[in-house]
């Protein structure tokens, strides 16, 4: 499983670590099943995201090609769908408190591991 370290252009020391789900059937599943505690993920090649089937709010930001941060929707309820017609990837984890990523921010790949050691 790859994993995957984001830096923010506009927060300096600011890193985010997310789990990749590349596969058609990863990205549909997304955090489908999974409890308030899972970890962060992001699927890629997705332009929009659903909660249908979700039993909690997720946070939720969608990011263009460049790494520029589209959209962001905190709290977003289940039964709900969230999109952008220009972004690339979504990253999502279950609502919480901490610093997200920001509309406007610019993220970057800093790391990227295949099974998450050295991330």
């Amino acid at each position: 499983m790859a994993h995957v370290r984001l830096v923010s252009d506009e927060r300096d020391g600011l890193v985010f670590e997310f789990r990749v789900l590349s596969t058609w059937a990863e990205r549909l599943r997304g955090l489908l099943g999974t409890r308030e505690d899972a970890g962060p993920v992001m699927l890629t090649r997705c332009g929009s995201v659903h909660t249908y089937g979700m039993r909690y709010p997720i946070d939720v930001a969608l990011v263009g090609e460049l790494g520029e941060v589209l959209c962001v929707r905190r709290a977003l309820a289940p039964r709900e769908v969230l999109g952008h017609a220009r972004a690339c990837l979504a990253l999502e984890r279950p609502s919480g408190e901490g610093p997200w990523p920001e509309e406007g921010e610019h993220l970057w790949v800093a790391a990227v591991s295949a099974d998450g050691v050295g991330v």
